[in-house]
């Protein structure tokens, strides 16, 4: 699997160390240990793991401000794009997010067998974590979900510093970023550029939308739990 991972990293154009390959590779095993008794991802190959996961989560690398300090990843999951990004980022403090216990339990462990002393995990929601204490105190937000964009925005945005970026990841292109405009307005938000990119191997579609937070949020948002999922902005 190492040499699959190499190639494929190599294929997107990103820069990498032994030493991160090994961590990768320690993740990926722990990963499939934990998926043989506990679901945390629906990808359960190898292969399919390194690139669904690992290679899509590295698709951002590249666009990763070099002044970036703090990073936060709203429903992260197993460890998606965030747990990924500190592996390669150990200089950026990260906030990996997820509502779901086994599945923060998992990135605990992650974190203590690879030694990353630049990751904090949370089990909470974005709700119930966007105190004035964590509100604009990230440069960079990080949310790999499924929910429409509209709703995702309202999950970061809050957390971000003025200039922040939140680099939000699709399947492919939803025409989701002109339902979002109502709700980019309202948080301080605009975008920045998109990038149409694949994944190295299946050359499925991938979308980034560079997102940049240009005024400071009113304070009553993200809305209360639930509300963003049902009344989007």
């Amino acid at each position: 699997m190492k040499e699959f991972l190499i190639e494929g990293i190599k294929k997107i154009n990103v820069n990498y160390t032994e030493k991160q390959i090994d961590d990768l590779i320690s993740y990926l095993n722990l990963l499939v240990e934990y998926n043989s008794h506990t679901n945390l991802t629906a990808v359960r190959d190898e292969k399919g793991i390194i690139e669904k996961h690992f290679l899509d989560s590295l698709l951002l690398q590249n666009y990763i401000n070099a002044d970036t300090k703090t990073a936060i990843d709203i429903g992260t999951g197993a460890g998606f794009p965030g747990m990924v990004l500190a592996i390669f980022n150990r200089d950026i403090k990260f906030t990996l997010m997820d509502s779901v216990g086994k599945k923060t339990k998992f990135l605990e462990e992650v974190k203590e067998k690879l030694n990353l002393e630049n990751v904090t995990v949370v089990t909470s929601r974005a709700e119930e974590f966007a105190s004035d204490d964590n509100k604009e105190s990230y440069d960079l937000g990080l949310c790999r979900g499924v929910s429409k964009l509209s709703t995702i925005l309202e999950y970061i945005i809050p957390f971000l510093n003025v200039g922040g970026i939140f680099l939000s990841q699709k399947m492919e292109g939803t025409g989701e970023e002109k339902e979002a405009q109502n709700a980019l307005d309202i948080l301080g938000a605009k975008i920045e550029k998109i990038y149409d990119l694949e994944l190295p191997f299946s050359h499925d579609p991938r979308v980034i939308i560079e997102i940049k937070k240009i005024k400071q949020t009113d304070k009553k948002y993200p809305r209360r739990t639930g509300i963003p999922l049902k009344r989007p902005l």
